[in-house]
């Protein structure tokens, strides 16, 4: 009897969790179950977050994952005040979710959470109050009223609201959203792009399956990228977006995606030039009104970054460029029969 009354509790709380499948490395999210290693860098500490000043959900992050813990709404709590045991049977039943992943998402009590590792270590919440704790050993430097950096050895976290952020010597409490972002040291230059909000959004092409095999996120809401074909020659992707200044964004390709280091990319139906330099792409508002792309190699594959100086809604093309092995081949028979031919006609003279 406990146990079905138990099962009706669970049914009962009222959360609503969106994943998606994507492997990109070590991270894998396929129907509904999480594996691999979620944020192997980045914030250790706690994350509180409140609805009408009670505390609905914690985080607490450890090296290696997350552990999220949800309260019990008033209802469940009245209900089973008068059974202790049955209180800690639905407790161990349900709390703590642990997290591993490329991304996550959920909704519970007017609470919304967001994580990524797609590759960018990316959280955004929405709760009425957020509080960051247990952060004593970061160096925290608040950079204005809605930016604060933090550092710990060789990874730098930043914090971003719509509101202002108050710090207030152990914790840090945001009001309304809250973005958070880690980077490694050796990715200042795209941290400070992130910082400034420069860098609009990304998506990771791991394979050819549209469904599965594709992730895109927004950073800040402004900006759009959706894979609408995938080839072995092509991959065609929709870019919009209501931002009005230049944004750059992130195009991850898996190996099994790039059968050619060489490519074209067009930027509605126009070949598009490469950028000067990693300092220049990273400025999407020094160029005018054309585009540009710059390519960084990555273990996982190919990383483009394409930068766009106004919006509305395009389509941004990588045509890779495959040799004709046939025709090759042909060549190479050829040029042999040439020579044959050549050396045969020197031995009769």
């Amino acid at each position: 009897m406990k146990k079905l009354i138990i099962i009706a509790f669970s049914a009962m709380l009222l959360i609503s969790i969106y994943t998606q499948a994507i492997e990109v490395g070590e991270f894998r999210v396929d129907d509904g179950k999480l594996t691999g290693k979620y944020l192997p860098a980045g914030l250790e500490g706690k994350i509180s977050c409140y609805k009408e000043d009670k505390k609905i959900i914690e985080m607490v992050y450890k090296n290696d994952s997350i552990e999220i813990s949800i309260q019990f709404f008033d209802a469940l709590e009245k209900i089973v005040e008068r059974d202790p045991l049955l209180k800690e049977e639905i407790r161990k039943a349900l709390l703590p979710i642990n997290i591993r992943g490329a991304f996550f998402g959920f909704e519970y009590g007017g609470c919304t959470i967001e994580l990524h590792d797609a590759p960018s270590r990316f959280l955004k919440i929405f709760s009425d109050k957020i509080i960051i704790s247990e952060i004593n050993d970061y160096e925290i430097n608040p950079v204005n009223e809605k930016l604060i950096k933090m550092k710990k050895e060789n990874i730098s976290v930043v914090l971003m609201s719509d509101e202002n952020l108050f710090f207030d010597g152990e914790n840090i409490t945001a009001k309304n959203n809250l973005i958070l972002a880690s980077f490694y040291y050796s990715e200042e230059k795209i941290e400070n792009a992130f910082s400034n909000k420069e860098i609009g959004g990304e998506i990771i092409i791991a394979g050819f399956d549209l469904n599965n095999e594709t992730y895109s996120m927004s950073y800040f809401g402004e900006v759009s990228i959706e894979a609408v074909n995938i080839t072995e020659e092509k991959v065609l992707l929709n870019v919009r977006g209501n931002s009005t200044s230049g944004k750059v964004i992130k195009i991850s390709l898996g190996k099994n995606v790039c059968i050619s280091d060489e490519f074209i990319i067009k930027f509605d139906g126009k070949k598009i030039d490469e950028a000067g330099s990693f300092e220049d792409i990273l400025n999407p508002n020094d160029d005018g009104i054309y585009p540009e792309y710059y390519k960084l190699d990555s273990k996982e594959g190919l990383f483009l970054l394409v930068s766009i100086p106004h919006f509305s809604e395009y389509k941004v093309s990588i045509e890779f460029i495959v040799e004709n092995i046939f025709g090759k081949i042909i060549a190479a028979f050829f040029g042999i029969f040439v020579i044959s031919l050549a050396a045969l006609y020197m031995f009769k003279k």
